[in-house]
């Protein structure tokens, strides 16, 4: 949790290339630059590690309307935070 705290901080770039993560968005009514705040926000709610150690992160936030989302990010070199899918949790 605290890596993804200190890459967005050391000014990593959000990655949007799996284009699952953007119909997941767009299907969901949440616009990027929603998510990407939700994201620099740094509240990760989840770790999940992998059996080759690899990481994958759940951060949690609202938009602006209040409504609860979550963002699962991968960091996928030193400076990229790879988005894989965005999630409306009310739903």
């Amino acid at each position: 949790m605290f890596r993804l705290k200190a890459m967005v901080v050391g000014g990593s770039r959000i990655s949007w290339e799996v284009p699952h993560a953007r119909e997941r968005a767009q299907q969901r009514n949440v616009p990027v630059f929603v998510a990407e705040r939700i994201i620099r926000a740094a509240r990760a709610v989840r770790v999940t590690t992998a059996g080759d150690g690899s990481e994958t992160w759940r951060v949690s936030g609202t938009d602006p309307d209040g409504r609860p989302i979550d963002v699962v990010v991968h960091p996928a070199a030193p400076a990229v935070i790879r988005v894989i899918t965005v999630i409306r949790t009310d739903e």
